[in-house]
């Protein structure tokens, strides 16, 4: 399912208008199957706010995201509030009658077997049930729990919080676990972005509109992926990457020293995993439930958009690669040119007295082969669930281009899995051969642009090359669940990895890859309204081609400055 901008900014109209006020940001909505606000459900989550102090609400639900099952039960808890609210709400809005009756009608059409249902969707449709004078069934220690979680009229909000950790230290052995720092168990498998409201969807956003939170997946298929809330030392756990994304091309000692390196200041706590994405003999979940199989299945879907539009893409290579050469010196064994610095020409020292000329320096064409590289890095996050195989092409048509340059290209894309920042390199510097492993690209996960920059950064060493530029394809909007780590002082402080404070992270690993010598651009593929996050990060550095024919123009001017 995937939300536009106007559906967002429907859902929270209707939030706001049942809040009765607009100054503040919902993190909850709530969208049908196809994508649509739903009026009735995100009505109940205005009321809340309305008739409830949010604040000990919004905090246990954020407690509840680190927890194993965090869906189930905000899901339980908005399960709860739904009836309070609505007592609360109807006497001032009686149309919400008719909007919960159809809501439970909704529900109870798209009801399965009691024995091919979860837990929540058991307890969501018994919930309704009653609201159309129906009986749902449910087994015992079920109907107590329902029961619980109808909050009685006269709680308040750090009230009905109690009561719902109360439920889950009763009913499911857990206890919340603080806001911040370590859990106090481990944390496994985590369907970890749409919790599971039976007749919709509902979207957890810290903040609404940006990408994790713009798109759930194509269909609402759910693949279940691993979480790593704890050290990566941990074998256990590191399997479950491994068993998703393939296997690591660090050993543990050296992913150890890796990360002690890159995962400091903002990016404490976080972790690395880098790989072909090669798996075990014996690697893989479910194929219903894999990455594994996901990754499969959307790699026939880029090829077959590929091989649709083949005459264009492969146009566009032509293009961009004719763009490329024309910049490039193929000679590499000729004379340095004659600049302003570089190695001293001691026989034209002359000329900078007597002539004025300052080009009394050697230096050579450090576009000259051999002397130049090139890293594509694609984001890989959710939010480009609905281009994936527009962006497949697109990374492929650079780097088919470059190749038939003979420069050394290495292609790789990245997300981010609660704290741990993957890496999946496609292809390296030397395997032109291999162009065609970039229609392996899936989306899918959160995106922390300021650690995969800085990862890219440290592997770009590894070139050997004097001269080296980062393209970058991203929709330029970085957010993650993992916070960013500031220390102003003695105090800690943590803020949420989006925004502002996610666009001033990015913004600052690009500037430190620069001082390094690094050049660094930019294709934006999100929509137009992304440029103006584009430029905050990247500078100039930023294309973004409106229409698909312009991309190898667009894309190959940028190159061509950069070369230059």
């Amino acid at each position: 399912m995937n939300t536009t901008a106007m559906q967002e900014q429907r859902a929270k109209n209707m939030i706001w208008n049942a809040a009765g006020d607009y100054s503040f940001l919902p993190d909850f909505a709530s969208y049908d199957r196809d994508g649509e606000p739903d009026l009735y459900f995100n009505c109940i989550i205005g009321a809340v706010h309305r008739y409830y102090d949010y604040a000990p609400l919004h905090n246990a639900l954020m407690r509840m995201r680190r927890l194993r099952e965090a869906n189930l039960y905000q899901g339980l808890l908005w399960l709860g509030l739904e009836q309070c609210a609505y007592r609360r709400a109807v006497a001032d809005r009686p149309l919400l009658r008719s909007l919960r009756r159809a809501y439970a009608e909704g529900v109870m059409a798209r009801r399965k077997a009691y024995w091919d249902q979860e837990l929540f969707d058991r307890l969501n449709t018994a919930h309704f049930a009653e609201v159309v004078g129906e009986k749902a069934r449910l087994g015992r220690k079920e109907r107590r729990l329902l029961a619980e979680l109808r909050f009685d009229d006269g709680m308040d909000a750090p009230a009905i919080a109690r009561r719902m950790e109360s439920i889950l230290l009763r009913y499911f052995k857990t206890p919340l676990p603080p806001l911040h720092g370590k859990a106090r168990r481990p944390l496994l498998p985590i369907r970890f972005r749409r919790a599971a409201f039976y007749g919709g969807g509902l979207v957890t956003a810290s903040s609404f509109g940006e990408s994790e939170k713009e798109h759930a997946g194509p269909k609402w298929l759910t693949i279940l992926l691993p979480v790593l809330y704890a050290s990566t030392k941990n074998q256990r756990k590191r399997q479950f990457l491994e068993d998703n994304f393939g296997v690591s091309l660090y050993s543990p000692r050296e992913l150890a020293q890796l990360e002690k390196k890159l995962c400091r200041d903002g990016h404490r706590n976080c972790h690395l995993h880098v790989t072909r994405g090669e798996y075990r003999a014996q690697a893989g979940l479910s194929p219903d439930g894999s990455l594994k199989a996901a990754c499969a299945a959307q790699r026939m879907k880029n090829l077959k958009y590929h091989q649709d539009h083949m005459a264009q893409h492969m146009l566009s290579v032509s293009r961009l690669t004719e763009r490329i050469r024309n910049v490039l010196q193929y000679d590499t064994g000729g004379e340095p040119d004659d600049s302003r610095y570089g190695t001293l020409n001691a026989g034209r020292v002359w000329r900078a007295g007597l002539l004025r000329d300052a080009r009394v320096f050697r230096l050579n064409d450090p576009s000259a082969k051999g002397n130049l590289s090139v890293d594509l890095l694609v984001d890989a996050s959710a939010s480009q669930q609905n281009r994936q195989e527009l962006i497949a092409a697109q990374t492929y048509i650079i780097a088919e281009s470059l190749s038939r340059c003979s420069l050394p290209v290495r292609v790789s894309s990245f997300c981010t899995v609660d704290g741990c920042t993957v890496l999946h390199m496609f292809r390296d510097y030397d395997e032109p051969q291999y162009n065609d492993r970039v229609f392996s690209y899936l989306a899918t996960g959160w995106n922390r642009d300021g650690l995969a920059i800085r990862l890219t950064g440290e592997r770009m060493e590894e070139s050997g090359c004097d001269n080296r530029i980062l393209i970058v394809l991203s929709d330029c909007s970085p957010n993650d669940d993992h916070r960013l780590y500031v220390k102003d002082g003695p105090i800690p402080f943590f803020y949420d990895y989006g925004g502002p404070k996610g666009i001033l992270d990015a913004s600052r690993e690009v500037s430190a890859l620069r001082r390094r010598g690094v050049s660094v651009m930019a294709v934006c593929t999100g929509r137009e309204r992304d440029l103006d996050a584009a430029r905050q990060i990247y500078g100039d550095d930023v294309v973004w081609a409106r229409e698909p024919e312009r991309f190898a123009d667009a894309v190959g001017y940028l190159i061509q400055q950069k070369i230059r």
